[in-house]
Formats: structure tokens, sequence, C-alpha cells
């Protein structure tokens, strides 16, 4: 990375390296490759329409330490032909097995996760899809943990925006939604700026070693900068989901105009929770 090829974001609202990874499709009645195709496109379209609903639910069961990500399943069925309202649940994964006897290829999919993602079951038109999602769930900071931090006694009473209580109270899928929503929003208003502290750091700092930094923790805590990946360690230190996010080396690939792109993390924390996103920025035409 140069500062004659600076990083830019990749066109596209929410493309991300990898984050969605398609594993296995199922045509259960050997449909048409036109009906298929048109079967998968609605696929992508459920993914996005419910990947709020299933990142709350992965959200719970880090938040009540319930067993890892890897032992579950998500699934998304949607019966457009009936008129029935889309089913969007996550279940053990050895629930999803049973399920899946009759279709071997289905069942064999399943019964390789991959580490930290969350493998999901699409199935409308009477096709199905095995997906694997890089979830990025935004979790509850305590005040106990945001003290661990060290961050400024000034910000730990914040009023608002900031931090929910000192103990670990019960997660409601509201909370853990409008926090997951508000992350989201942030990101997009300010990966720009985050960009822009990324040209300056570029001469003197390895792409793969920087981390983006988004925090709002009431009216007077509020910045965005790169820091190292030494320093973004010491605020996720309490969430070890979050912390091994941001350890993973940066993803990259090729953009459609075949320039080459890496996914850059970015940490967030606002609405008295964490989470670690990414973006895809260009750093190479």
């Amino acid at each position: 990375m140069t500062d004659e090829s600076p990083p830019t974001p990749v066109p596209g609202p929410g493309t991300l390296i990898e984050r969605a990874i398609p594993r296995l499709v199922v045509n259960h009645l050997g449909k048409s490759r036109e009906a298929l195709a048109e079967a998968v496109v609605e696929h992508g379209r459920l993914m996005v329409a419910h990947e709020p609903r299933l990142t709350v639910l992965v959200a719970k069961t880090l938040v009540e330490h319930l067993p890892p990500i890897e032992t579950w399943t998500g699934a998304i069925f949607s019966y457009p032909e009936d008129g029935m309202a889309d089913d969007v649940v996550l279940i053990p994964r050895e629930q999803a097995l049973e399920a899946c006897d009759r279709w071997p290829s289905m069942r064999r999919a399943l019964s390789e996760p991959m580490p930290d993602r969350l493998d999901v079951v699409i199935h409308t038109r009477f096709v199905g899809l095995v997906i694997s999602l890089d979830v990025e769930p935004a979790l509850p900071v305590t005040r106990k943990q945001a003290e661990a931090a060290h961050l400024p006694t000034h910000l730990l009473f914040a009023k608002g925006d900031s931090f929910v209580s000192v103990g670990d109270p019960p997660v409601d899928e509201s909370s853990l939604l409008g926090a997951w929503t508000e992350h989201r929003r942030l990101v997009e208003e300010h990966c720009d700026e985050v960009l822009e502290d990324l040209r300056k750091v570029a001469a003197r700092q390895e792409l793969a070693d920087c981390v983006g930094v988004v925090l709002q923790l009431g009216e007077e805590g509020r910045a965005v900068s790169v820091v190292t990946r030494d320093q973004a360690r010491k605020v996720l230190d309490f969430q070890p989901f979050l912390a091994r996010k941001m350890e993973r080396r940066p993803a990259t690939g090729k953009a459609a105009d075949g320039r080459e792109v890496t996914a850059f993390p970015i940490v967030v924390w606002a609405k008295g929770h964490l989470s670690v996103q990414s973006r895809d920025i260009v750093t190479r035409a």
C-alpha cells in the first residue's frame, strides 16, 4: 500500500469479503436452471432480510454463556406459495443434522463447522442452501468491564448511549437489535473518517497490523481513529469472541474490476455495546 494507491471503499453497500460463504445448494425437486437461479436470488434476499434476527440470536447465546457458536445452526424457512410468514430460528446442530438425514450432501456440509461462524440453512421454493455466515453481534458492556479497559472516568458515568449497568442485567432482544442497527449505521457514517486516518498511518504501519475504531460513549466521548491491534486488544480482552474476530488476519480478494481488496476490521463501542465489524477496502489498483 502506498500514498499513490490509498485504501478506498469498495463500491456497493455492505459488501464484505467472505462474510457469507455459500457451501451447498440442494435442488430437492429437480427444478430447471432458471427456477434454480431464481431460488438462489431469493436465498440472498432472505439472508439479508433476516441477518439482524440471526445475529441477535447468536448474541444472546454469547451473553448467556451458552455453548459456542459452532454448536448452533441458523435456519430460515420461507413459504411464498402459501403466503405464510418466514420462520427464523437457531437450533442445536445435532437437530439440524437429524433433519437433514434425507439429504446426505447437506448433512455432510453441516458436519464440518467453520470456527466462529454460523452455518445457516435457507429453504424456499423447494431449494435448500447451506451458507456460512460471519456474524457481527453487538455485545453489552458493563461498567465493571469498562473500568477494566481503563476508559476515562467521565465516560463511565456518561448518560444516554454509554453503559447499561454495573452488573450483568438480563439482555432482551430489542436492546441487542437496537445496538446492532446503531453500530452498522455508525460504521457507514464514519467509514470515510476511518479510511482517512488509515491513509495517514499507512506509511509507517502495515495494514494487517491496523484496526479502525469508532467510539460513541455519551456526548463527550466520540472518537474515530485507527490504532494498532495491540491497542485494540486491550479493549476486547473481556469479549473472547470479538477478540478472535479482530485477531484474524485480514481476508483479501479481488473486486469485480480486478483491484485487490482487503477486509478491514473496525471496533465499534456505542449504545453500551461492543462489536467488531469489517469493511472491504481497495488496497491496490
